[in-house]
């Protein structure tokens, strides 16, 4: 493929880090795509909606241990909320974003130095600063313990940073202060390791077996879908809000998908206040539902729906990814 028809696709970084991982599953192809990546995952988006040059975008969205990244719930929410374009016929809300792919990696997260120890050297340092995304920490809180209680004379201090693959920059970057007895140490996935060709202290120090996170892959809604895998079960994501002081509002919504036989596979909030608003405690809803039913008159589902709600918007319709079931 030559150089002008190739596609850019910006993602969480630096390189190493878990959307990383699932950009590589996503987008496969490296004569088709150039993988980038971002500082935060609001520059994901804003890069995606403003610059022609980048072509798709990778975020995570949940963790199956932490559930919800909020970061990437409130930019949803804020896009929503602070769109240009509703059709005000229907109340609903066309976002310039849409998306069309989730992909699901599995998180095994490892212990990571600079220099080549062994777990048994931990006890001679007195102090050993240990950095990660603080979506890790809840991931790794029973290990982090024990590990504490195995060396009782060291002190673990917890340094945050913006994506594990810091982390382990962070490490590299860093000298062990042996006249201090101060170690770094990182928790990142052994990718990252391998990667930065940095030691593995030790893996798999997850508390739960299974852990995995949910990433979202997202285009310009104006480009054309690429060509996608079509297999498993169709899943939509919308977002919408109700009239608050309607008794049963959101019962009136949810019927909507009972009365259509729809499957509903989750339903997420997220709190928002804005100016106009004289009242706190307004929240957006985060609904996720099958499309399996082709026998649904999905024009007239949207008409009842969106009936009900004060806003809505469609994020996307896109296959359930494989992963998923295991």
């Amino acid at each position: 493929m030559t150089e002008s028809r190739r596609k850019n696709v910006i993602y969480l970084g630096p390189q190493g880090t878990y959307t990383h991982q699932a950009a590589l599953q996503q987008f496969d192809d490296h004569d088709q795509f150039d993988l980038i990546p971002a500082k935060s995952i609001p520059e994901c988006l804003d890069e995606l909606e403003n610059n022609p040059c980048i072509h798709y975008a990778v975020i995570p969205l949940e963790n199956s241990t932490n559930g919800q990244v909020v970061f990437s719930y409130d930019l949803l929410r804020d896009r929503m909320l602070k769109s240009l374009n509703p059709d005000t016929s229907s109340n609903r809300v066309i976002p310039p974003l849409q998306i069309i792919a989730e992909q699901y990696v599995s998180i095994e997260h490892c212990l990571i130095s600079r220099e080549h120890l062994t777990m048994s050297e931990l006890g001679k340092y007195k102090i050993i600063r240990v950095y990660s995304h603080p979506q890790v920490w809840g991931q790794v809180n029973q290990y982090l313990k024990e590990l504490q209680q195995e060396y009782p004379n060291t002190t673990f201090e917890k340094l945050d940073t913006s994506s594990t693959s810091e982390a382990v920059i962070k490490v590299m970057d860093s000298k062990t202060n042996e006249h201090e007895n101060v170690l770094n140490l990182a928790i990142a996935s052994e990718f990252a390791a391998k990667l930065n060709k940095v030691n593995v202290l030790q893996r798999g120090i997850n508390d739960q077996l299974g852990n995995t996170t949910r990433f979202m892959v997202f285009k310009k809604r104006k480009e054309q879908s690429p060509a996608m895998k079509c297999a498993g079960s169709k899943v939509n994501l919308l977002t919408f809000t109700t009239k608050q002081d309607d008794p049963g509002a959101l019962v009136d919504v949810l019927t909507v998908l009972k009365d259509y036989s729809v499957n509903m596979c989750s339903i997420n909030t997220r709190p928002f206040n804005t100016v106009t608003l004289e009242r706190k405690w307004q929240y957006v809803f985060f609904l996720e539902y099958y499309e399996n039913n082709e026998n649904i008159d999905w024009t007239k589902f949207y008409q009842q729906f969106g009936s009900y709600c004060l806003e809505w918007c469609l994020w996307g319709t896109f296959y359930r990814d494989p992963r998923y079931y295991n």
